[in-house]
């Protein structure tokens, strides 16, 4: 049985129905868009960070 669960707020989605993106299973196209918008912060967080040369 397949059983994932929204990355945003962790309803349980259908394989047949779910939205992935990023590898990650979504409930609707609007926490899709919501998961892109973190997930590119994030990468844009990291990179700032590496170009940095440290953690202070």
């Amino acid at each position: 049985m397949f059983e994932k669960h929204c990355t945003i707020c962790g309803v349980e989605v259908k394989k047949d129905t779910a939205i992935k993106r990023f590898g990650k299973y979504l409930c609707s196209e609007q926490h899709a868009e919501e998961f892109v918008v973190r997930e590119q912060q994030r990468q844009n967080e990291e990179s700032r960070r590496d170009r940095r040369g440290g953690c202070c």
